[in-house]
C-alpha cells in the first residue's frame, strides 16, 4: 500500500484565530475541533462529473495532533482540498474579519450565517461564507469564492447532533475551474475528452463517506 503524504492541508491543527472582529460562534466552533486529538478514518470517495467515469475509491485517514495527517490508498494519491478542511484550517489561515448576517434557514434548518473576509491578498480566496446550527455548534455549509479555481459549495452531514466530524461531505465545484489532474483519482477513472469540451460551464460533486475509529478527544 502506498502512502502518501498530506498535500491538501492539515486537517486538524494549531491554527490560530485572527484577533481581528471574529465572531464568537466561529471561535466555539474552532475550539470544539481543536478537542479532537488523534483518529483515524476509513474515506470512500465518489465523483458525479458528466465526462468522468470512476469507480468508488477507498483510502485511509490517520491523525494525530501535532504531526502531519497522512493519507493511505491502493490507487489515488489525492482527495480534494476543500473537501477535507473539516475544521475551516485553511480559511483561518491568514489574518481575517468576520460578518454576521444572523439567522437563516438552510434546508429547513436555523443556522447562523457568518461571512468570513480575509484582509491580506494572501488568502486563494476572497470570501467566504459558513452555516453553523446554532444548537450543535456544527458547520452545515461553507461556500467558497476562490480567486482562481471558482466557487466551492461544501455540504456536511453528522451522524449525531453530538458530533464534531462529519460523516459525509459533498464537494460542489464548477468543472472549468478544477485544476486537479484527474489522472490522480487512479488507473481505471476513464475521462471522455469530448464531453469534457462540451462540459466545461457545467458543476460536479464528489462526494465523501467518512467511518471513523479510534478517535479521542481531550
Amino acid at each position: 500500500m502506498k502512502v502518501f503524504p498530506l498535500l491538501i492541508l492539515t486537517l486538524l491543527g494549531t491554527s490560530l484565530l485572527s484577533a481581528q472582529e471574529v465572531d464568537p460562534i466561529l471561535v466555539a466552533v474552532k475550539q470544539r475541533a481543536d478537542s479532537i486529538t488523534s483518529f483515524q478514518a476509513r474515506v470512500k470517495m465518489e465523483v458525479d462529473i458528466s465526462f468522468v467515469n470512476m469507480p468508488v475509491k477507498e483510502a485511509e485517514i490517520r491523525f494525530k495532533k501535532g504531526s502531519p495527517i497522512s493519507i493511505s490508498s491502493e490507487d489515488f494519491v489525492m482527495i480534494p482540498k476543500r473537501g477535507l478542511d473539516f475544521t475551516l484550517n485553511e480559511l483561518y489561515r491568514y489574518p481575517f474579519m468576520t460578518l454576521s448576517l444572523g439567522k437563516v434557514q438552510l434546508e429547513g434548518r436555523n443556522c447562523h450565517l457568518i461571512k468570513i473576509i480575509p484582509t491580506t491578498d494572501a488568502s486563494d480566496y476572497s470570501i467566504a461564507s459558513v452555516w453553523i446550527a446554532p444548537e450543535t455548534l456544527q458547520v452545515l455549509k461553507t461556500q467558497i469564492s476562490t480567486k482562481k479555481n471558482g466557487v466551492y459549495d461544501i455540504f456536511y452531514t453528522y451522524s449525531g447532533k453530538r458530533e464534531i466530524l462529519p460523516s459525509k461531505i459533498k464537494v460542489a465545484f464548477e468543472v472549468s475551474g478544477v485544476k486537479i489532474p484527474l489522472r490522480f483519482l487512479g488507473r481505471d477513472t476513464q475521462i471522455d475528452k469530448g464531453k469534457k469540451e462540451e462540459s466545461a460551464q457545467e458543476r460536479g460533486a464528489i462526494f465523501l463517506t467518512i467511518q471513523y475509529s479510534d478517535l479521542t478527544r481531550l
